[in-house]
C-alpha cells in the first residue's frame, strides 16, 4: 500500500530509516520532536511510529493533500470490513519503519492553521481574473486590512481613478495586482497572538483555548 499515488511527490525525499537514526540518538520515548519545515511529513511519521510527540510547521499549500493524508495513513482509521462483526484498524502495513519498530497506528494528531488577515487579501488579489476584482479589493482594503505605514487609508478618489486607469494600460491587470500586493503590510498576513482578544477579529473561545494550550498560557 503506497502513501501516494504518484511515484515521487518531492525531489529530495528523506528515507524513514535516516530519520529513525536521528530521532533515536537525540530523543527518548515520549519526547517531542519539532520540524520547522515538515514537507511531506517524514519526520512526523517516524516520530509517531517511534512513540514521540511531534510538531511540524509548513507554509506551503499541500498540507491537506500530502502531509495530512500521509499521517492519516500512518495512524490509521477504524473500519469494519464486509463479513466481520468488529471494526479493525486499517493503516499502512509495513510502510517505512513500521516493521522495524513493530508499530501499529493507534494515535491521533491535530492540524491547525494560522488565522489569515492580509493573507486573505493576497489570495483575492492572486485570484482576480479581470480589473473588476482588483478595483473592489482596492476599496475593501481601506476598511479591512493593515496597510503599509505610508499609505493613506482613506484612499482619495483621485488615487482610485488612477488605479482604475491602470487597467487600460498594457498588462494593466498585472500592474494592479502588483500595486495592491505592495500596499499590504506583510507583517500582518496572519493574526498575531498578541491580538487574539481583539474583538474585530472575532476569534472563537474554542480557538483561544487551543492557543492557550499550545503556548502553555
Amino acid at each position: 500500500m503506497k502513501l501516494f499515488e504518484s511515484k515521487q511527490v518531492f525531489s529530495t525525499p528523506k528515507r524513514e530509516c535516516l530519520l529513525e537514526r536521528i530521532i533515536h540518538v537525540s530523543t527518548k520515548l515520549h519526547d517531542s520532536v519539532f520540524d520547522f519545515f515538515v514537507g511531506s511529513g517524514t519526520t512526523a511519521a517516524v516520530a509517531d511510529k517511534m512513540g514521540r510527540q511531534y510538531i511540524g510547521v509548513e507554509q506551503m499549500d499541500y498540507i491537506e493533500t500530502i502531509l495530512v493524508a500521509r499521517l492519516q495513513k500512518v495512524i490509521g482509521k477504524e473500519v469494519r470490513k464486509r463479513g466481520t462483526l468488529f471494526e479493525e484498524l486499517e493503516y499502512v502495513a509495513g510502510g517505512g519503519i513500521c516493521k522495524a519498530v513493530k508499530r501499529r497506528g493507534d494515535e491521533d494528531f491535530i492540524c491547525c492553521e494560522l488565522m489569515k488577515y492580509n493573507q486573505a487579501f493576497r489570495k483575492r488579489i492572486q485570484a482576480a481574473k479581470s480589473s473588476v476584482g482588483p478595483l473592489q479589493i482596492w476599496h475593501d482594503k481601506a476598511e479591512g486590512s493593515f496597510l503599509q505605514w505610508y499609505v493613506n487609508p482613506k484612499m482619495p478618489e483621485e488615487a482610485a481613478r488612477d488605479f482604475e486607469a491602470l487597467s487600460r494600460e498594457e498588462n494593466g491587470l498585472k500592474k494592479q495586482k502588483r500595486l495592491l500586493a505592495e500596499l499590504l503590510d506583510k507583517n500582518q498576513l496572519y493574526i498575531n497572538l498578541s491580538e487574539i482578544d481583539d474583538a474585530q477579529f472575532k476569534i472563537s473561545d474554542e480557538d483561544k483555548e487551543s492557543n492557550q494550550k499550545f503556548y502553555g498560557e
